[in-house]
């Protein structure tokens, strides 16, 4: 009985296909139809991943160009500061998570021709640029506060001078101000209008003075000549230490230096106008502004 039955199977097998001949078959076809999606898609899926790359970068990308990748970046849509993890500082938690919903939307954050904050001149006028390829002007350098330094004791003429530094975070806090005199003893609030500058006056018997003043928006720091900081310090002065002779440098006209380039003010930040920054523009007090040669220039 089982010799019959063998008998049958391999007359079967003779006249039929073997089990091995057609999972070879099976094979062959499912390697066709992987190479002809291979070809078909995976060109298509590269593609795609270019467009979106030329728009935003992707995750790794950074949308709104303030130099921090947009998978860091708690605001990938809103030029912001690295203190604010990518987002302004006067941003709620709520302007955050709109801006996070524009970033997921489509197209991500909305591109469109509008003005924004580090945008070229030509994408600022809506200008066609030439089809070769150019590398895009770094995002503007952001500087939450400025230092100037002197010594005035409520008689010496006004003076000319460099700043002291410009820094990311607060003087006194982040950045050592002079001599570490005036360290905690300015006022940190973050504004939204107008900018800090911080004044260290020197003074040759005791530690120094220490005050500062809010310059308006708009106001710049030339890099290549001396300029009044026009700051009104009737209003716009104090001191946490009640001093009174910081409040004489805010006369002196004043240069920024090349690590920051010209400076202006635009709520609560000073931005930095360098060579590498060559050709973008910046809202400035309703003003919009170019960056050209180092310097900020009005468009208008």
């Amino acid at each position: 009985m089982k010799i019959t039955n063998i008998t049958k199977i391999t007359k079967i097998t003779k006249k039929g296909v073997s089990p091995i001949g057609l999972l070879g078959e099976i094979v062959i076809v499912l390697a066709v139809i992987i190479i002809l999606l291979a070809i078909v898609i995976v060109p298509r899926f590269f593609q795609q991943s270019e467009i979106v790359s030329g728009q935003i970068g992707g995750i790794q990308g950074d949308a709104d160009k303030d130099s921090i990748r947009n998978f860091f970046d708690k605001c990938p849509c809103t030029f912001g500061d690295s203190l604010y993890e990518g987002c302004p500082a006067a941003f709620t938690e709520e302007q955050k998570q709109t801006d996070v919903k524009k970033y997921n939307s489509e197209p991500p954050c909305g591109i469109t021709g509008e003005v924004k904050i580090g945008a070229t001149a030509d994408e600022q006028t809506g200008q066609k640029t030439s089809t070769e390829q150019k590398t895009e002007p770094a995002a503007f350098k952001q500087y939450q506060s400025v230092e100037i330094f002197g010594g005035d004791d409520l008689g010496a003429d006004p003076q000319d001078g460099d700043i002291k530094q410009a820094c990311a975070g607060w003087v006194g806090l982040n950045c050592p101000s002079e001599d570490n005199d005036c360290d905690d003893k300015f006022n940190l609030k973050p504004l939204t209008e107008g900018c800090w500058i911080m004044a260290s006056e020197d003074d040759d018997t005791d530690s120094n003075d220490c005050g500062q003043a809010m310059a308006d928006d708009g106001t710049s720091i030339s890099l290549g000549s001396n300029k009044d900081l026009n700051v009104d310090l009737t209003n716009d002065y104090q001191s946490k230490t009640d001093e009174n002779e910081p409040k004489n440098l805010f006369s002196w006209k004043w240069k920024s230096k090349t690590d920051y380039g010209s400076l202006i003010c635009s709520k609560g930040f000073w931005y930095g106008c360098k060579e590498a920054n060559e050709g973008r523009v910046l809202d400035a007090a309703g003003k919009i502004y170019r960056c050209v040669g180092s310097e900020w220039a009005r468009m208008d």
